[in-house]
């Protein structure tokens, strides 16, 4: 279940309501966002109740005060892209759905930016080796992998296939508007059945709102190599803000691949 992230702008040019000028409304207004915060910081327990209270203040939020609604991510309206391409043993690029070559436009809209930040190998926390296996792949056809490959790591890896997952979460008010997006990018090398290494590790934030404010990274996983499955798993702080009431909400947007040594990938995510 995926939670939620908040924001609200509230500028002069929005009277209509008038939460900025009527006591009345602005403290119905701040209890609304109050009540949103503490049921959409708890979303992920996927309690039912929790969840119903939670789209009825929502749609109590677009009923009285649609105007601000319009900034207040729903996660009803949240998107999830994946975006992947496969290098191939002789280095080129093709879609993992296809096979066919990547133009540069498509590879690029996988590779992470210029400015995103790149894992810190110091605070990287590794997680003990995984050994589930890829449903879908037959006993028979996986070849076994030599227990000389343990420890290997990106830059002495060689043969088998990279592989790049792009993961972009887009967090959307009931009316469609961006509040932010948050990108993760994976790479890992895989070959007869096992995920033999994991290359570089990316997280980034776009077309942010201005009241959102991103901060540290508070998990960055990635589970031990050479294994039948890994994953990785990258979850960063936000802080939401409105010009009228300053901070209201703190979220904790993440998103988690799991690879497999048959090259297969698994998604999953939330907004907070």
């Amino acid at each position: 279940m995926a939670s939620v992230a908040l924001l609200v702008t509230l500028t002069p040019a929005i009277a209509d309501d008038g939460p900025a000028v009527d006591p009345v409304k602005k403290a119905r207004l701040a209890s609304l966002l109050k009540a949103i915060s503490v049921t959409g910081s708890n979303l992920d327990e996927e309690n039912e109740a929790v969840v119903k209270r939670h789209y009825n203040l929502l749609d109590a939020l677009q009923k009285e005060f649609p105007e601000q609604a319009k900034e207040v991510s729903d996660p009803r309206q949240m998107q999830v892209l994946t975006e992947e391409a496969v290098i191939t043993e002789d280095g080129q690029a093709v879609s993992p759905v296809t096979g066919k070559p990547l133009s540069a436009a498509e590879l690029a809209a996988i590779e992470p930016p210029a400015g995103a930040q790149e894992s810190n190998p110091a605070e990287e926390q590794e997680t003990p080796e995984e050994t589930e296996v890829d449903p879908d792949a037959l006993a028979a056809s996986r070849a076994k992998e030599p227990a000389s490959g343990a420890g290997m790591s990106a830059a002495r890896v060689s043969g088998g296939r990279w592989k790049m997952t792009h993961i972009t979460y887009t967090h959307r008010s009931y009316f469609h508007n961006v509040i932010f997006k948050y990108h993760t990018y994976a790479r890992f090398n895989y070959k007869g059945g096992k995920v033999r290494a994991w290359g570089q590790r990316y997280d980034d934030f776009s077309h942010e709102q201005s009241g959102v404010d991103t901060d540290l990274m508070v998990t960055n996983v990635k589970s031990k190599v050479p294994a039948s499955s890994a994953t990785s798993k990258m979850k960063r702080k936000v802080y939401l803000k409105v010009p009228v009431y300053g901070e209201y909400a703190t979220v904790y947007p993440w998103a988690k691949v799991k690879v497999y040594g048959t090259g297969r990938t698994k998604i999953a995510g939330s907004g907070a």
